[in-house]
């Protein structure tokens, strides 16, 4: 079978390498020069980093505990779950190697401008018929275009950060509309803190100056897009398929992309032959759980005072069920909030 993935990111070469497992050696056409990691806060929980056919330990910066979730006036809720960070760049370069090395077969500047129902037209004028075709091209996926599917986006920026890390054992995320519509994060690796917001780059600054972190420890600016808006209802066309931030995988509430695409690549693998069946079990695992977009959208509406009265309820607190009465008015929105950090933590970093 002629299978061509569109994209040499997380999500194309993960899927790469589960194919090649089943005895089928996929194309994955990259239009960049080299193989690189856009811009990403580079966490993954350890027990979905376990199930990618590849070995990533040498590629882990630092272990992590758990989550911290951060609200106004610097009150905090815990989550504890074990994690890492990783040095993606280097990982993603490595499993590339890997993919090519068990026989699959791996192009770059090979930018695809064009798709119909047998071909994909490549930019430099070369037509390659598939029998499958897999986007895994990311927020500005041509191939979702061709089929027609629309998604929402917000612009991420980060920054890396010289740091001593040495002390840090959990991912931060902060709930502050001073510094973001959305969220803000801190993720330490080995000497070096992933420092983010979905917002510009300006609220950035004001996050480290707010936060005590010197501008001139900066190693490198990032910036990139992050899907927002759920799995939508239909990721298949015919022998058409998606996946990751393609198919708006990236988890609506946390922005994690990299646990779905894990699990998404299992089941796209063993579907490959009934894409209906894929786009089926897609829709009924976790992954893919309305309650996560529900949760993201109650998180958007919520205003700092509302942030700030969830902070003081369950400050220094464990994750867990808790009593509500005191804020009878965020019940329900703390309940809907609830259910969607649960599967976010287990499904979506």
């Amino acid at each position: 079978m002629k299978i061509i993935i569109v994209g040499a990111g997380p999500a194309g070469i993960i899927t790469g390498l589960r194919l090649l497992e089943k005895g089928i050696s996929p194309l994955i056409l990259e239009k960049r020069a080299q193989i690189e990691s856009t811009a990403c806060a580079e966490g993954c929980d350890a027990y979905s980093l376990k199930k990618i056919p590849f070995d990533s330990s040498p590629y882990i910066s630092k272990v992590i505990k758990g989550v911290k979730f951060f609200f106004p006036k610097n009150s905090c809720l815990s989550y504890h779950i074990e994690g890492v960070v990783l040095e993606r760049d280097e990982w993603l370069k490595e499993m590339a190697k890997e993919f090519v090395k068990r026989g699959g077969k791996l192009r770059t500047n090979a930018r695809v401008s064009a798709i119909d129902e047998k071909n994909v037209f490549l930019s430099n004028g070369e037509k390659m018929e598939y029998e499958r075709l897999i986007g895994a091209d990311g927020p500005f996926s041509i191939v979702r275009k061709y089929m027609g599917i629309k998604q929402k986006i917000v612009s991420g920026v980060q920054y890396k950060i010289k740091y001593n890390t040495s002390d840090m054992h959990y991912l931060h995320f902060y709930f502050d509309k001073r510094f973001s519509f959305y969220y803000s994060w801190i993720f330490p690796k080995k000497n070096v803190l992933n420092v983010g917001l979905a917002g510009k780059f300006k609220q950035l600054d004001n996050f480290l100056d707010t936060f005590g972190l010197n501008k001139k420890n900066i190693l490198k600016k990032e910036a990139g897009a992050i899907p927002i808006s759920g799995v939508p209802d239909r990721i298949i066309k015919r022998n058409i398929a998606l996946i990751g931030d393609a198919a708006s995988m990236t988890n609506p509430l946390s922005g994690g992309g990299l646990s779905p695409i894990i699990h998404a690549s299992s089941i796209l693998s063993n579907y490959i032959y009934d894409l209906k069946e894929y786009e089926r079990e897609i829709k009924h695992h976790p992954i893919a759980n309305p309650a996560l977009l529900k949760a993201k959208n109650v998180l958007f509406n919520l205003t700092n005072e509302e942030l700030t009265a969830i902070g003081k309820l369950f400050d220094g607190k464990i994750f867990g069920f808790f009593t509500l009465l005191k804020y009878p008015f965020l019940i329900p929105k703390i309940w809907l909030l609830r259910k969607g950090v649960v599967l976010a933590m287990k499904w979506g970093w």
